[in-house]
């Protein structure tokens, strides 16, 4: 059995992917699954004046925690085509943890299985895409995309509606054959 973590890229309070994750997390079947919040990691804007006087130990011990998984599960909102800055200041500071070289995510590469949505059509498809393009380098295998376009009419009365319900299903359970 693997481990997976999953988490999202969204520091909102009312984070529809941190929705999506806990979701997802939800359809994990074969292995153990732990969701965290980012948020619970808080960390300063990197620059290199703040590292210069040490790496943060809420970047340590986010590090540590993805050190013992296996696998991450990753809901990244879009942000003007792009990952929003709470996630990339996430993906900046766990770089720095690091030796020159070596994957962000731990001390391994990683599977990824990435997900985003969004009230438009299209569910942050663009972020995922040079998300997927960059995982590779950042240390991660990307084994899976999903993007869930048009959220809030397939999300009703606090679930998916079935059809979508099953995409995501098989979608992780994809995931899950590819560890």
């Amino acid at each position: 059995m693997k481990k997976i973590l999953a988490f999202s890229g969204s520091n909102h309070s009312q984070s529809i992917h941190q929705n999506l994750i806990n979701i997802a997390a939800s359809k994990v079947i074969k292995n153990e699954v732990t969701v965290i919040d980012l948020n619970d990691f808080p960390l300063p804007i990197y620059s290199i004046d703040i590292e210069s006087q040490g790496i943060p130990e809420e970047v340590k011990r986010l590090r540590q925690i993805m050190i013992e998984h296996d696998a991450l599960i990753i809901a990244s909102p879009e942000h003007n085509g792009s990952m929003p800055a709470f996630l990339k200041n996430v993906i900046d500071w766990l770089s720095r943890a690091t030796g020159p070289g070596l994957p962000f995510f731990g001390e391994t590469k990683k599977p990824v299985l990435l997900l985003s949505t969004s009230p438009g059509e299209t569910g942050g498809a663009t972020n995922i895409k040079t998300m997927s393009e960059l995982m590779p380098w950042w240390g991660g295998d990307v084994k899976g995309t999903y993007s869930l376009g048009s959220y809030h009419k397939k999300f009703i009365d606090g679930k998916l509606n079935s059809e979508t319900d099953k995409e995501l299903a098989a979608t992780v359970s994809s995931f899950e054959a590819a560890l």
